[in-house]
């Protein structure tokens, strides 16, 4: 525990010179949101450097650089710096990680950032960015080696082989989830990029009829108007792409206008453990909801809570933790054993996607194969 304080002493010594500005996130979300449309994409990616061109300056310790653009994912920065410092802990070894902020996604100061990282000797390089940073990295960056946890590749129709990507894949999440569709499906958002983005794949994937596909600005005023007795949405399977608060508003509307609706499907934005206090029982009994994280080993998920966030239900956070553990058993320790299941194919870290019930207080595993 002493070793663990001291290090995180040093790690804020290091945040000083760092000025986010920004509050504490609120809740362990990524507001993927801001993320941008997705393009498909069948790109292949080659393999990557030699390992040794990694540690070459400082052969007994590795070094990470974080890129972030401060103004546009905000106090998610810290959360992220955060859980890089968590994973090095975890791993008992000397480290120096450096942030680096490039303000904005203006192409002009990635670029520079990217200089500025190359000049301190970083090779290895964590860019917390949305769709429109990595467009920037993969058409400009052919050097350092680079792994974006908020994107998924499917998202560019780029390729690269040193920008690694760790974006969950909501398609797969729908294919999933629409195992369990009815015959009708209805589609509500709140409007954002990632709201719309949901909604097309649902389009894009269903074999049901839609009903509906709109938009609810604001699910805390009344939806009677479109909830009583409305015959549309009589067994309808209704997917909500809202962060928690304003799905669960949405969904008690539900039951309190009596919707004889089939089910509630919900992708990774709801995997939330708020949804125990915001909605009732009789609604998560009708609830079914994708998550891509993955079980944690209890050691790192402890260091993490210790510097303030929950691995198990942030899946930017979890995501970053492959990259690192990546990093560490491709490009600075060789024969290092891995510390997640994951793969990482063609660039792209591939998730498990197990669907959970919401009971009276805990999320239960759903065997889709005896559906």
């Amino acid at each position: 525990m002493k070793k663990i304080l001291v290090l995180v002493l040093l790690w804020s010594i290091n945040l000083a010179a760092f000025n986010f500005d920004l509050p504490p996130a609120k809740e362990e979300v990524f507001d993927t949101s801001i993320l941008g449309e997705e393009v498909e994409s069948d790109t292949i990616y080659v393999t990557h450097k030699k390992r040794d061109e990694y540690v070459a300056d400082y052969p007994s310790y590795p070094k990470i650089a974080l890129l972030v653009p401060s103004k546009v994912i905000k106090h998610y920065a810290n959360s992220v710096a955060d859980t890089i410092l968590s994973y090095l802990i975890y791993k008992g070894t000397k480290f120096k990680v450096e942030l680096f902020d490039a303000i904005d996604e203006n192409p002009k100061h990635l670029i520079t950032t990217l200089e500025q990282i190359r000049s301190k000797g970083y090779r290895l390089v964590i860019a917390v960015v949305t769709i429109d940073g990595a467009r920037v990295i993969v058409k400009r960056e052919g050097d350092l080696t680079i792994y974006i946890p908020t994107v998924n590749k499917k998202e560019l129709g780029l390729q690269s082989p040193n920008i690694f990507f760790g974006g969950i894949d909501y398609e797969e999440q729908i294919d999933k989830l629409l195992n369990f569709a009815s015959n009708k499906i209805a589609i509500f958002g709140d409007g954002s990029k990632l709201s719309k983005k949901i909604g097309l794949f649902v389009e894009n994937a269903a074999f049901s009829e839609i009903v509906y596909n709109t938009h609810i600005k604001n699910p805390k005023a009344s939806l009677k108007y479109l909830f009583k007795d409305n015959q549309k949405l009589q067994d309808v399977s209704i997917f909500i792409n809202m962060p928690i608060v304003k799905t669960s508003l949405f969904a008690s509307q539900l039951d309190l206008y009596g919707v004889g609706y089939k089910n509630i499907l919900l992708t990774q934005i709801a995997y939330n453990p708020l949804i125990f206090t915001l909605t009732q029982l009789k609604t998560r009994q009708n609830m079914i909801i994708a998550n891509s994280i993955g079980k944690n080993n209890f050691v790192l998920k402890d260091i993490n809570l210790i510097l303030g966030s929950n691995l198990d239900f942030a899946w930017v956070n979890y995501s970053t933790f492959i990259g690192c553990d990546y990093f560490f058993t491709n490009f600075i320790y060789s024969g290092e054993r891995k510390s997640f299941v994951e793969r990482v194919v063609n660039n792209q870290v591939l998730y498990n996607i197990e669907l959970l019930k919401p009971t009276r207080s805990k999320f239960q595993k759903i065997n889709i194969k005896n559906q």
